[in-house]
């Protein structure tokens, strides 16, 4: 792709020589002739200017170079589109392995490519340009949509739903039994996991995360939605569009997460509460009840950043000066005896 091509797709402006072709991208130190990279700052941009890239996306406030620039709003997200339209023109074609054991009621669409050790059940239907790497197990009755990637290991359990261009990394687990059990008579008794679990557009999953199916409805994660590596999902929960939910978080049963909540490692959410739009959560943080839109919290358990803050400058201020405060409480108490 030329770059004059490129820029039109990125909305750029060129300076430089814009009839160069672009072979590839990568990162600034590992650029070579007929690369595009990126450069968000001065630094990167000096830095860039010192690889053998033919071209670099910058901002369009940057300093002139002595490399072919085009300037946009977002390097970063133009990078990324222009990586999208890159992976776009070398779709692979049909493949699949001799080992994979597919079932007979499987129905595939274009270009679908399944790797060694892949097994496939009944009346599963897969979209075209989706891939299956080595060792995935889906069970029957699931739908996998386009342009989907199923990193090695990763299991989806019956009637799975996948929607479009959805990534799981390896080890990924979708659909299993949540933890519903109910207690009589001193015994423990197994709570039905009937639901199923509806994934949609554009949700990227990290890696041996597991998100459960309803116990009798769905586990709904939204679009546009990115979790983290060893993320748990209980059954029932209802993830809003955009969230993002770092790595070692853990959501209970039936809760409700709102779109565009920011959630940093390792947060516990306890069922059946809400977590309103727009909230960011801090990492560590414990939420045991509702949480209002547009808010910041932190903590266990997770209050007001603001609030948290006070306390803590009072709990600094009370370590720092305890001695003094002993000592007037002793006197205070001599005087008054």
């Amino acid at each position: 792709m030329k770059i004059k091509e490129l820029a039109l797709l990125i909305e750029g402006t060129i300076e430089g020589d814009d009839n160069v072709d672009i072979t590839d991208l990568s990162g600034i130190e590992s650029a070579r002739h007929g690369d595009l990279t990126f450069a968000m700052d001065e630094d990167k941009l000096t830095l860039a200017e010192t690889s053998q890239t033919a071209c670099i996306l910058t901002t369009k406030t940057s300093r002139k170079s002595i490399k072919t620039l085009i300037r946009v709003h977002n390097p970063k997200l133009a990078f990324l589109i222009a990586y999208n339209a890159f992976q776009g023109k070398t779709l692979e074609r049909s493949f699949i392995h001799p080992t994979a054991v597919i079932a007979d009621s499987v129905v595939l669409g274009k270009n679908v490519r399944i790797n060694a050790h892949v097994c496939i059940e009944d009346d599963v239907v897969i979209g075209d340009h989706t891939t299956i790497e080595s060792g995935c197990v889906v069970k029957k009755v699931c739908k996998i949509g386009e342009h989907c990637h199923l990193y090695p290991n990763v299991v989806l359990y019956e009637n799975t739903i996948l929607k479009n261009q959805v990534i799981l990394h390896g080890g990924v687990i979708i659909g299993s039994d949540g933890f519903g059990y109910v207690r009589d008579q001193g015994s423990i008794w197994k709570f039905p996991q009937l639901g199923t679990v509806v994934i949609e557009d554009r949700v990227e999953i990290g890696a041996n995360s597991t998100i459960d199916r309803g116990s009798l409805g769905c586990t709904i994660i939204g679009a546009g939605t990115k979790i983290d590596n060893l993320c748990h999902i209980a059954h029932n929960v209802k993830i809003g569009k955009n969230v993002i939910m770092a790595a070692q978080c853990g959501i209970a049963g039936s809760t409700v997460i709102g779109d565009n909540v920011t959630m940093s490692g390792h947060v516990a959410v306890i069922d059946n509460v809400t977590v309103g739009q727009n909230v960011s959560i801090g990492g560590q943080s414990g939420v045991i009840g509702n949480i209002e839109a547009n808010t910041s919290i932190w903590g266990s358990p997770a209050r007001g950043v603001g609030k948290i803050k006070r306390q803590l400058a009072v709990l600094a201020w009370l370590t720092k000066n305890f001695s003094v405060l002993s000592k007037i409480v002793k006197e205070k108490n001599t005087t008054s005896s």
